[in-house]
């Protein structure tokens, strides 16, 4: 097996051999689409034995092609050139440039990514909400947070909203939005896919993951009472199990106070390494072993009935959180003394 006779997907399904069910599954969910998922799972079943070397070279030009995207989308395409041939010297970096300018071409409002959200706030906040919708399923979460806190509190709802029921806009739409956009910044505009697959819930999740306490908890009171389901969805979807780590050691103690143990096993069942030692170390060593006990002749579970677990106690977290009693740490929000 030769890297250079590799397709994309084949690649794509060493790297996530490589990187272990964990953290691969994670990687499926949130960055393939389910035609995608179902080819690179069919690669990873017809792949026997990958060497070493071929696994190596698939991991190295993973890196390299990450870096280099960083470079271009935060610092531009002469940054991003001057960086590379630094790191891999001009004729490597002139192939992966190359490639990837192809790529970012393909990625609407791509020129876009490089304008501080604060500026670009100046332009779109007289553009109809679904416009904005539009705009802020393409910008990065991070930039996408700033513009969506900064609106008016009675726009917030309804644009979060769009953001989320976003599914697809032909190319005639992106481009006149882009264009009118771009023109009012003097950016250059690319040509957009026939379709682009926008938004959805996730895509508003990581906006408001990032968009800090205040103005989130406005926006989902707006979608409770706007789209009671979809609001549930959101909020599923911004705290899953394994984030427990990111509780401090006594907001998990106050957790498991409230949390049933047979729950706790099957929930335990499903989850990674990390959470499990996390959860082990805030018991009392006698409880840690009977749990650990429990797991060890559960037997075959289903796993619905594991995440069925997982949801219970996410929710417990979710109540204690609501009610003040421990405090999730989230991106954009300050500093949590105690």
């Amino acid at each position: 097996m030769q890297i250079a006779k590799l397709t994309g997907i084949q690649k794509s399904a060493i790297l996530l051999i490589a990187l272990g069910s964990d953290l691969s599954s994670r990687v499926l969910k949130q960055n393939f689409q389910d035609v995608e998922i179902e080819q690179v799972t069919q690669e990873i079943s017809n792949m026997v034995k990958i060497t070493p070397d071929v696994k190596n070279a698939v991991m190295e030009e993973f890196m390299e092609f990450r870096k280099a995207r960083d470079y271009l989308v935060h610092g531009g395409l002469g940054y991003a050139k001057d960086m590379l041939e630094k790191a891999v010297g001009q004729q490597k970096a002139s192939q992966i440039i190359s490639k990837l300018t192809i790529e970012m071409r393909s990625i609407p409002f791509s020129s876009l990514r490089n304008t501080d959200p604060k500026h670009l706030m100046n332009f779109i906040r007289e553009e109809h909400p679904q416009t904005i919708a539009l705009i802020l399923a393409h910008l990065t979460p991070d930039q996408a947070s700033v513009i969506l806190a900064s609106l008016p509190q009675e726009m917030q709802t309804d644009i979060a909203k769009r953001v989320a029921l976003i599914d697809r806009f032909s190319t005639d739409v992106l481009r006149d939005v882009e264009a009118v956009l771009e023109q009012k910044l003097s950016s250059v505009a690319q040509q957009q896919q026939a379709q682009a697959s926008v938004g959805g819930v996730q895509s508003l999740v990581d906006i408001l993951n990032r968009v800090g306490r205040s103005a989130e908890k406005v926006i989902l009171e707006g979608l409770e009472q706007d789209d009671p389901a979809l609001a549930e969805e959101v909020k599923r979807r911004m705290f899953v199990f394994e984030d427990l780590t990111l509780l401090a050691d006594n907001f998990i103690q106050r957790v498991l106070r409230e949390v049933n143990s047979k729950d706790l096993a099957l929930a335990m069942r499903g989850a990674n390494e990390e959470a499990n030692a996390r959860i082990y170390k805030n018991m009392s060593k006698r409880a840690a072993d009977m749990l650990k006990e429990e797991i060890e002749f559960m037997g075959p579970v289903r796993l619905r009935e594991v995440e069925q677990a997982q949801q219970k106690i996410v929710s417990v977290i979710r109540k204690l959180d609501e009610s003040g009693e421990i405090i999730i740490s989230r991106g954009g929000e300050d500093v949590i003394l105690v």
